[in-house]
């Protein structure tokens, strides 16, 4: 079961997010799997890891965490997706 899901919604193109959410993954310290618009990431951060997947979809972002440390509250995790858009 997932920790959390949410949305975000962008204006950019579809792969001008793709490469961004790429990019970012990529750039600290994380992997990210893409295939078509679906993809699967993990990223170190003190504590452990951020593992989830991700769906871009009409100019909407979706998100499901499946696994992350405890004390890293999932509005942070959207905060931080977000704040790369």
């Amino acid at each position: 079961m997932a920790k959390c899901d949410f949305e975000i919604n962008y204006s950019k193109s579809t792969d001008e997010v793709k490469t961004i959410i790429t990019e970012e993954i990529s750039g600290n310290n994380g992997e990210i799997q893409m295939n078509d618009n679906v993809g699967a990431f993990t990223i170190s951060v003190p504590g452990g890891d951020v593992t989830g997947e991700v769906a871009f979809e009409d100019n909407k972002l979706s998100v499901s965490i499946t696994d992350k440390p405890g004390l890293i509250p999932c509005n942070i995790i959207k905060s931080v997706i977000q704040g790369y858009l």
